[in-house]
């Protein structure tokens, strides 16, 4: 019995489509990139390199995160856009997924 799912049982004639598990590790990789990218780009712009106490300072705090704030409304900007124009041959993202998925394959 697991914790978290409780019976398992009831998942055993559920059919698993391969195909959207390389989506869903594409799309994890994805956003694992995007989140490495926010970290270290807010801790270079926020973070004093001599740690001088465990806690952030009240500074450093409001810094990263206006950081995260504007990374995140940037993204969102960027995404809309380019869902509004759908140009996907002129993304190199949009290439590299899609030849993650046919290596999947």
């Amino acid at each position: 019995m697991s914790y978290f799912l409780g019976s398992t049982g009831q998942y055993a004639h559920v059919e698993v489509n391969p195909e959207k598990i390389k989506l869903a590790e594409v799309q994890f990789t994805v956003m694992a990139s995007t989140f490495n990218s926010v970290l270290s780009r807010c801790r270079e712009k926020c973070i004093v390199p001599e740690y001088g106490e465990g806690d952030l300072a009240t500074g450093e705090q409001s810094c990263v995160d206006r950081c995260v704030a504007k990374y995140v409304k940037a993204n969102a900007n960027i995404a809309q856009h380019v869902q509004f124009m759908m140009l996907p041959d002129q993304m190199p993202e949009y290439k590299k997924v899609e030849a993650m998925m046919r290596d999947c394959k």
